[in-house]
């Protein structure tokens, strides 16, 4: 009965690694996550939008030209005249000096792109990384189905039988409530584990934008540095989170430098050509006009001061921020690391777990049958063998989730080193087309440089 009935599906349930193959694979669900997942849009939308700051800062080093016109209508009633008059005028404004806060700019501008570089690194790490999780789960769960239907199955059988028994004198009532009680639990364990195996559902489609369709058995799990240490510092060096931080303490070094230059003289030159003419005086006037103007801020309420004590603040918060990034990301990939080399060693436990108590389940199956085992020793050790293959289950899940989560703390769970076979996004194709200097200007951004460098700025 319970032996026979436990026989008929074994061979199916019995690891992940039996699974058959299947159409889909971690790769391919890995490569629709990449390609689909929303978060990632959103990211390479908002470093698009970060370029543009770039183009923005350098337009404030070029010169602005601005066209003027207007016209007037002029009644005297007094003299019972009137006339016509109208002005354009082509304003041209060039900056050639501002405390160097317009070179400063450009280089805060160009930092906060690489910081946010690394932000969208680090995402496409956590999609990624949400994939394998979703594949796996999925995977688990439908494997911990089938083992709580195999459980419905095998009680089913022993209720039967034992009831059979009961009626020709060999067990009593007892024997068949608890077998009763046990078959009514193993119907609600069913239902627990189709629950579960719905919300894997949700967070795959979530997480990769399609239905989960006959999952393929994964590809050996990546291959790790052979200690934590090692892996800590790969990390130091890769890690995404560290990037950005370090990119954002340099942005913050630029913003003091701004803020130091808005304290500083300003000069500008002005070219102005106007074409004028008026009915009432009979002149028709073209002029040009070219000056130069300075202005040096004296006072101004304490502003300009305010604003680089703030700008020192930010910059000492984002040297903590480093400081803490460093420390955090140490922590992951130790824990992350000591989680994978612990679930690796439960696995071989969860292997060994499975092989006792199938001995235990087939000796006490045998020894219920000749009295020498009552029906609850059976009722039990079935479920133990249940529980240690549900355990075997989850332990193969977490050794190779936490495979990839160590890969993702090293900064290295990217399309390029997972080889995926696909194009992943290059943002040198969108920063090139918006900020790429013009030839002109970028000779004198390049002089510009050098009187930055000589005031050792």
């Amino acid at each position: 009965m319970f032996l026979k009935a436990l026989k008929v599906t074994t061979a199916s349930i019995a690891l992940l690694s039996a699974m058959p193959a299947f159409a889909t694979t971690l790769t391919d669900a890995l490569i629709q996550a990449y390609q689909t997942n929303p978060s990632l849009r959103i990211g390479q939308n908002n470093l698009r939008a970060t370029d543009e700051t770039v183009s923005q800062a350098r337009g404030a080093l070029r010169p602005s030209i601005a066209a003027t016109a207007s016209a007037d209508r002029t009644l005297n009633r007094t003299r019972n005249t009137e006339g016509n008059s109208s002005t354009l005028a082509l304003t041209t404004t060039i900056p050639i000096y501002a405390g160097l806060t317009g070179l400063n700019g450009v280089d805060q501008a160009k930092f906060n792109v690489q910081a946010n570089r690394q932000a969208l690194l680090d995402t496409e790490q956590n999609v990624l990384l949400d994939a394998v999780t979703a594949y796996m789960d999925v995977r688990r769960d439908i494997r911990n189905v089938e083992l709580s239907k195999n459980s419905v199955k095998v009680l089913s059988e022993e209720v039967r039988a034992a009831r059979e028994r009961f009626e020709v004198g060999e067990v009593t009532r007892t024997d068949v409530s608890q077998a009763e009680s046990r078959f009514a639990a193993s119907q609600s364990t069913l239902e627990t584990s189709r629950a579960a195996l719905k919300r894997s559902i949700d967070f795959y489609i979530a997480t990769i934008g399609s239905p989960p369709k006959n999952l393929q058995t994964p590809p050996p799990a990546p291959k790790l540095p052979a200690s934590a240490n090692a892996a800590e510092a790969i990390a130091i060096a890769r890690n995404p989170q560290i990037l950005q931080q370090q990119f954002l303490v340099k942005a913050a070094e630029k913003a003091v430098s701004i803020a130091r230059g808005n304290r500083d003289i300003t000069v500008t030159g002005n070219v102005t050509a106007a074409r004028s003419n008026s009915d009432t005086t009979n002149l028709d006037d073209t002029t040009a006009v070219i000056g130069i103007e300075a202005t040096q801020p004296i006072y101004q309420g304490g502003r300009l001061i305010s604003a680089e004590r703030q700008s020192l603040a930010l910059l000492d918060q984002e040297k903590s921020e480093l400081q803490l990034a460093g420390v955090q990301v140490r922590q992951e990939v130790q824990s992350a690391y000591a989680t994978w080399e612990a679930s690796k060693a439960s696995i071989r436990a969860r292997r060994e777990q499975v092989r006792a108590a199938k001995i235990a389940f087939e000796g006490t199956s045998e020894e219920a049958k000749l009295g020498a085992r009552t029906t609850l020793d059976a009722l039990n050790a079935e479920q133990e063998l249940l529980q240690a293959r549900s355990d075997l289950v989850s332990a193969i899940r977490d050794e190779y989730v936490n495979a990839y989560s160590v890969l993702n703390a090293m900064g290295l769970l990217t399309v390029e080193h997972l080889q995926l076979g696909i194009e992943s996004y290059d943002p040198d194709v969108n920063y090139t087309a918006v900020a790429k200097p013009s030839p002109l200007g970028k000779k004198r951004l390049d002089a510009l440089d050098k009187l930055l460098k000589r005031n050792g700025q």
